[in-house]
């Protein structure tokens, strides 16, 4: 496998690892429940938060893995590994 199709499968799996939490947040949301039936609470803001905390930390990591990407694809240049 060369650089460049490693790159492509690297920069998919940071695209995959920026969306695993995005579910999770959507419901945590509750966007689809009446305002009157949500989950409200300490626990719910708690759980929210913590989502949100995960989120970037995801984020963070996708970053490394596009950076990562960048140099593999950048050593195909070179005629390949």
């Amino acid at each position: 496998m060369g650089a460049t199709e490693e790159a492509g499968k690297i920069r998919q799996l940071a695209e995959d690892v920026r969306k695993l939490i995005d579910q999770p947040i959507e419901i945590a949301a509750d966007a689809q429940v009446k305002k009157d039936e949500r989950w409200q609470g300490p626990t719910a803001e708690k759980v929210r938060g913590e989502l949100k905390v995960r989120k970037t930390r995801l984020g963070s990591m996708a970053d490394d893995l596009e950076r990562a990407a960048t140099q593999r694809g950048k050593g195909d240049r070179g005629g390949g590994s």
